[in-house]
């Protein structure tokens, strides 16, 4: 991997980038409004002002869109950070092209004019790449075609850069003469090779890339129109429409970005749902309905008393699995306590003297997603204490550390080798949900230790930090 590939993929890694793009276009808006101040616009074309005007209001979007990029903490996507660079790049080109029109034609400035100058075509160079990226992530081009064309891009994007900054001891693509004029030399339109190969690269992705129709459409859209621009402008200097066609395609891609993020949002919360219905689907097998339903019933006969409790504590459960379908969010430590007692008395009246339960509560303001202990207390039952000659004790504990809050689900039983991958019966799916759900909404970690014999011990691990439940 090149150089170049190495730093993108670092920056991709990167949460802190959208909050640092936003940053450096704020900065670069406000020090362009300080330069026109001091600057004036006597002496000046009125074509140069409209576009130091233009410049500066489109300097202006670009900050706000990087600034609601910036607020969306969980929009930490490679889309997200290769659109916030595009926008970044869009914003450094529109600032060096303000600092040219304010130096041009100060002769006392005439260095400072090849300087700026020569930044902006570097910044345009840098915006053709950002622009390649965008695309290429945005079209999800891969295999072959996709690497040739990132090492193509690659490649050619250091001689470039580097044929931008020779301007300024050889005026190959412009010139600044002695009274601070910037003029087109007849090698302007060789710099716009970089662009056109990318140009070429971009219509052959448009037609090989597997993504929707409509969303390569789209992508073309805002491509083409700074494009477009640029071929325009290309045989002219003076009057631009290089703000309004990169602003057009940043508020164009922006949509494009609101509408991800909104499907995005919609299949999370498809997906929160789904769990929670694999969830309380896992907790309401057929075999423990079936042993709860026979244990009240053979306790109707006995024990009328009794069985009429259980009745009462085993609708109770169902009723709070059911309800468990609307919580969007962690609830006390304390309701889904109560939930598990009820599963664990029900358990108790079919294990009876075999299955031994104890609580250590010694912490309970905090919060956690709604049945995330069950599936733990429900393994070391089934798997771990059922299968044990005589049975065993199931122990409920939870303390606070200086960080954090810990829930412990041990047991007594007949352990299990936790790097043996085997079909026992174990709902690894069912775990694997609660553990991601309890990444997700709380940040927590679960940890299981195991030792053939002994028995099972389950850590669920809380951070303190945005724990709501925590006074």
């Amino acid at each position: 991997m090149d150089i170049v590939s190495k730093i993108n993929d670092f920056w991709n890694r990167q949460k802190w980038v959208t909050q640092l793009c936003f940053i450096i276009s704020l900065i670069l808006t406000v020090c362009s409004i300080v330069m026109c101040r001091i600057r004036g616009f006597s002496g000046m074309a009125n074509t140069s002002v409209f576009n130091l005007g233009a410049d500066i209001v489109s300097m202006a979007v670009c900050t706000v869109l990087l600034y609601s990029i910036a607020q969306d903490k969980e929009g930490f996507s490679e889309y997200t950070r290769t659109f916030a660079l595009l926008i970044s790049a869009t914003s450094f080109v529109l600032f060096t092209d303000i600092s040219c029109w304010i130096v041009q034609g100060i002769k006392e400035l005439k260095d400072l004019n090849t300087v700026v100058n020569i930044l902006n075509y570097t910044g345009s160079t840098m915006l053709i790449f950002f622009l390649w990226r965008y695309v290429f992530t945005a079209l999800e081009l891969k295999g072959k075609f996709g690497n040739l064309a990132n090492y193509i891009m690659n490649i050619l994007l250091i001689p470039t850069l580097v044929s931008c900054i020779i301007n300024f001891f050889v005026p190959l693509f412009f010139s600044v003469d002695s009274e601070g004029v910037y003029h087109r030399e007849p090698l302007f339109m060789w710099s716009q090779t970089y662009l056109a190969i990318g140009l070429i690269i971009v219509i052959i992705g448009f037609i090989i890339s597997k993504t929707p129709v409509k969303e390569r459409l789209i992508t073309a859209s805002f491509v083409l129109i700074p494009v477009a621009n640029q071929f325009i402008t290309g045989y002219s200097y003076g009057l631009t429409t290089e703000f309004a066609a990169m602003m057009i395609s940043i508020v164009l891609i922006f949509g494009v970005v609101v509408a991800k993020r909104e499907q995005a949002l919609i299949a999370a919360e498809k997906e929160l749902y789904e769990s929670k219905v694999r969830v309380m689907v896992s907790q309401i097998q057929p075999h423990f309905m079936y042993n709860a339903l026979s244990s009240i019933a053979m306790l109707c006969k006995l024990d009328p008393d009794t069985a009429n409790k259980a009745t009462i504590t085993f609708a109770q459960y169902l009723r709070g699995n059911m309800d468990s379908l609307k919580q969007t969010t962690p609830i006390p430590f304390e309701k889904e306590l109560e939930h598990l007692k009820k599963y664990l008395y029900i358990e108790k009246l079919r294990f009876g003297k075999k299955l031994n339960i104890e609580y250590d509560i010694q912490a309970t303001d905090f919060e956690l997603p709604q049945l995330t202990i069950q599936p733990l207390a429900e393994n070391a039952v089934k798997h771990g204490l059922s299968k044990k000659k005589g049975g065993g004790t199931l122990t409920i504990a939870t303390k606070e550390n200086d960080n954090s809050y810990e829930v412990t689900v041990s047991d007594d039983g007949v352990g299990f080798n936790i790097n043996e991958k085997k079909d026992d019966g174990r709902s690894h799916i069912g775990m694997d949900n609660i553990k991601r759900r309890l990444k997700e909404m709380c940040g927590a970690e679960v940890i299981i230790e195991s030792v053939i014999g002994e028995g099972t011990t389950a850590k669920i691990m809380i951070p303190k930090k945005n724990n709501k439940g925590e006074k």
